[in-house]
């Protein structure tokens, strides 16, 4: 459940994001959540070493509390496989391989590598919302070093993970309401400019349509 709540919350946040970018004339199409999951995965399977690079420097812009979390799912990685015991943040994991931390690290790097490329993107159209996507995107980081937290936490433990969980959720929507009320905003401009320009129109309808009729009449008449 905690998995789906946090796939949700990436899924939204790019698509809220991914139609501001449209409103804007001649913006490029930002990727839908479909693309954006299968770059993470492509990163995830072939691992370049300049997305690590990537990855920590917005984990230090929008969570940076995480980049120790990010150095040991990757410590514990590389020591893991010779090691029958992994610890991770100081708490003892029992039956976690270090194949399954390298996994959870590339997994990691490749989702924030691709939610940095598109926040830099949407940054030189809309700083705003940008920082608002940003703040998202930092939650979520966070939320899911919760959910490898809760993964193997005790059941005693796993109450109050939940409710640390629910505390981010509950921010991250209340950035979502930021961005629909921005949204929104938006549509109400370009609805009034469209009003706007009708009404315009109507009113110098006998002059458009005796512009329109001339141009046709001298094109009838010019010298071929």
């Amino acid at each position: 459940m905690v998995a789906r709540s946090v796939a949700f919350a990436l899924g939204f946040t790019v698509a809220i994001a991914a139609r501001a970018s449209t409103q804007e004339p001649n913006a490029q199409e930002m990727p839908n959540p479909q693309a954006m999951q299968m770059q993470a995965q492509r990163i995830m399977q072939e691992r370049p070493r300049e997305a690590e690079a990537a990855a920590r420097a917005f984990l230090m812009l929008v969570a940076p509390s995480l980049v120790a979390t990010l150095d040991s799912l990757k410590a514990g990685s590389i020591s893991g496989e010779n090691q029958p015991l992994i610890v991770v943040d100081g708490v003892l994991q029992p039956g976690l391989s270090g194949r399954w931390l390298d996994d959870q690290y590339w997994a990691e790097v490749g989702q924030l590598t691709v939610q940095f490329g598109m926040v830099q993107n949407l940054n030189r159209r809309d700083s705003i919302r940008a920082q608002l996507v940003a703040k998202m995107f930092g939650l979520e980081a966070n939320a899911r070093a919760q959910q490898r937290a809760y993964r193997s936490a005790s059941e005693s433990n796993r109450a109050a993970i939940r409710k640390q969980i629910e505390a981010l959720i509950t921010q991250h929507f209340d950035l979502e309401d930021q961005l629909r009320t921005l949204e929104v905003a938006d549509i109400e401009r370009r609805l009034a400019d469209v009003r706007a320009e009708t009404q315009r129109r109507r009113d110098k309808r006998a002059e458009f349509i005796k512009f329109a009729v001339d141009d046709i009449i001298r094109d009838a008449i010019r010298p071929r």
